[in-house]
Protein backbone atom coordinates (compact mmCIF):
# COMPACT_ATOMS: atom_id res chain seq x y z
CA UNK A 1 0.00 0.00 0.00
CA UNK A 2 2.84 2.38 0.85
CA UNK A 3 4.39 1.71 -2.56
CA UNK A 4 1.20 2.69 -4.40
CA UNK A 5 0.78 5.78 -2.19
CA UNK A 6 4.25 7.02 -3.14
CA UNK A 7 3.47 6.69 -6.85
CA UNK A 8 0.02 8.28 -6.38
CA UNK A 9 1.63 11.28 -4.70
CA UNK A 10 4.04 11.73 -7.59
CA UNK A 11 1.17 11.50 -10.10
CA UNK A 12 -0.85 14.03 -8.09
CA UNK A 13 2.06 16.49 -8.05
CA UNK A 14 2.57 16.00 -11.78
CA UNK A 15 -1.10 16.39 -12.75
CA UNK A 16 -0.79 19.94 -14.20
CA UNK A 17 2.18 18.85 -16.28
CA UNK A 18 0.37 15.69 -17.43
CA UNK A 19 -2.65 17.77 -18.49
CA UNK A 20 -0.41 20.03 -20.55
CA UNK A 21 1.24 17.03 -22.21
CA UNK A 22 -2.18 15.62 -23.10
CA UNK A 23 -3.46 18.95 -24.45
CA UNK A 24 -0.37 19.32 -26.65
CA UNK A 25 -0.83 15.75 -27.92
CA UNK A 26 2.64 14.70 -26.75
CA UNK A 27 1.78 11.63 -24.68
CA UNK A 28 2.73 9.12 -27.41
CA UNK A 29 6.10 10.85 -27.83
CA UNK A 30 6.84 10.56 -24.12
CA UNK A 31 5.71 6.93 -23.97
CA UNK A 32 8.16 6.14 -26.79
CA UNK A 33 10.90 7.93 -24.83
CA UNK A 34 9.90 6.01 -21.71
CA UNK A 35 10.29 2.68 -23.50
CA UNK A 36 13.87 3.60 -24.45
CA UNK A 37 15.00 4.58 -20.94
CA UNK A 38 16.17 1.13 -19.72
CA UNK A 39 18.70 1.01 -22.60
CA UNK A 40 20.50 4.05 -21.20
CA UNK A 41 19.84 3.85 -17.47
CA UNK A 42 20.74 0.64 -15.65
CA UNK A 43 18.65 1.56 -12.62
CA UNK A 44 15.57 1.24 -14.83
CA UNK A 45 16.12 -2.41 -15.75
CA UNK A 46 14.95 -5.39 -13.72
CA UNK A 47 17.29 -7.97 -12.24
CA UNK A 48 16.77 -11.37 -13.76
CA UNK A 49 17.25 -14.27 -11.35
CA UNK A 50 20.56 -16.12 -11.49
CA UNK A 51 18.75 -19.44 -11.73
CA UNK A 52 16.43 -19.06 -14.68
CA UNK A 53 13.22 -21.00 -15.11
CA UNK A 54 12.01 -22.33 -18.49
CA UNK A 55 10.08 -19.15 -19.41
CA UNK A 56 13.04 -16.86 -18.79
CA UNK A 57 15.32 -19.33 -20.59
CA UNK A 58 12.90 -19.26 -23.54
CA UNK A 59 12.97 -15.45 -23.55
CA UNK A 60 16.78 -15.37 -23.46
CA UNK A 61 16.96 -17.95 -26.25
CA UNK A 62 14.52 -15.94 -28.37
CA UNK A 63 16.70 -12.85 -27.96
CA UNK A 64 19.86 -14.82 -28.75
CA UNK A 65 18.23 -16.21 -31.91
CA UNK A 66 16.96 -12.75 -32.94
CA UNK A 67 13.44 -14.20 -32.91
CA UNK A 68 11.22 -11.13 -32.50
CA UNK A 69 8.01 -13.16 -32.61
CA UNK A 70 9.38 -15.54 -29.99
CA UNK A 71 10.28 -12.60 -27.76
CA UNK A 72 6.82 -11.08 -28.17
CA UNK A 73 5.17 -14.43 -27.44
CA UNK A 74 6.93 -14.98 -24.10
CA UNK A 75 7.79 -11.50 -22.81
CA UNK A 76 4.34 -10.84 -21.36
CA UNK A 77 4.47 -13.97 -19.20
CA UNK A 78 7.89 -13.03 -17.88
CA UNK A 79 6.96 -9.36 -17.53
CA UNK A 80 3.96 -10.15 -15.36
CA UNK A 81 6.26 -11.71 -12.76
CA UNK A 82 8.07 -8.42 -12.35
CA UNK A 83 4.89 -6.36 -12.18
CA UNK A 84 4.74 -6.16 -8.39
CA UNK A 85 4.04 -3.21 -6.10
CA UNK A 86 7.61 -3.29 -4.81
CA UNK A 87 9.11 -3.29 -8.34
CA UNK A 88 6.83 -0.44 -9.41
CA UNK A 89 7.90 1.53 -6.33
CA UNK A 90 11.59 0.77 -6.95
CA UNK A 91 11.29 2.07 -10.50
CA UNK A 92 9.29 5.11 -9.35
CA UNK A 93 11.95 5.99 -6.77
CA UNK A 94 14.65 5.61 -9.41
CA UNK A 95 12.67 7.90 -11.74
CA UNK A 96 12.31 10.46 -8.93
CA UNK A 97 16.09 10.39 -8.27
CA UNK A 98 16.85 10.75 -11.96
CA UNK A 99 14.38 13.65 -12.24
CA UNK A 100 15.83 15.36 -9.15
CA UNK A 101 19.35 14.89 -10.55
CA UNK A 102 18.18 16.46 -13.85
CA UNK A 103 18.89 13.28 -15.81
CA UNK A 104 15.21 12.99 -16.78
CA UNK A 105 12.96 15.88 -17.71
CA UNK A 106 10.05 16.62 -15.41
CA UNK A 107 7.68 15.78 -18.28
CA UNK A 108 9.21 12.37 -18.93
CA UNK A 109 9.25 11.60 -15.19
CA UNK A 110 5.58 12.61 -14.93
CA UNK A 111 4.66 10.20 -17.73
CA UNK A 112 6.72 7.46 -16.05
CA UNK A 113 4.85 7.96 -12.76
CA UNK A 114 1.52 7.84 -14.57
CA UNK A 115 2.60 4.67 -16.37
CA UNK A 116 3.68 3.02 -13.11
CA UNK A 117 0.36 3.97 -11.47
CA UNK A 118 -1.76 2.21 -14.11
CA UNK A 119 -3.77 -0.85 -13.13
CA UNK A 120 -2.49 -2.89 -16.08
CA UNK A 121 1.16 -3.68 -16.59
CA UNK A 122 3.24 -0.53 -17.11
CA UNK A 123 5.15 -0.03 -20.34
CA UNK A 124 8.25 0.77 -18.29
CA UNK A 125 8.20 -2.67 -16.67
CA UNK A 126 7.96 -4.36 -20.05
CA UNK A 127 10.82 -2.22 -21.38
CA UNK A 128 12.87 -3.02 -18.26
CA UNK A 129 12.31 -6.77 -18.72
CA UNK A 130 13.09 -6.60 -22.45
CA UNK A 131 16.36 -4.77 -21.84
CA UNK A 132 17.43 -7.09 -19.01
CA UNK A 133 16.70 -10.12 -21.21
CA UNK A 134 18.59 -8.65 -24.18
CA UNK A 135 21.59 -8.00 -21.93
CA UNK A 136 21.29 -11.47 -20.39
CA UNK A 137 21.20 -13.07 -23.83
CA UNK A 138 24.34 -11.19 -24.84
CA UNK A 139 22.72 -9.25 -27.68
CA UNK A 140 22.65 -5.81 -26.02
CA UNK A 141 25.25 -3.90 -24.09
CA UNK A 142 24.71 -2.62 -20.59
CA UNK A 143 24.30 1.16 -20.24
CA UNK A 144 28.01 1.13 -19.27
CA UNK A 145 28.94 -0.42 -22.62
CA UNK A 146 29.63 -3.95 -21.39
CA UNK A 147 28.56 -6.97 -23.40
CA UNK A 148 27.58 -9.94 -21.21
CA UNK A 149 28.48 -13.29 -22.76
Amino acid sequence: MVERAFIAGEVRRATPLLRAIRVRGELAYYVDELMALPRDLSELTVRLPVLVDPEIAHLLAAYAADDEQGVDDIVRKVRDRFDTPSERARLARAVARLRDDCVLSRSLAAVAFLDLYRDDCPALIEAAVRQAAAIGAGVARTPFGLLVV
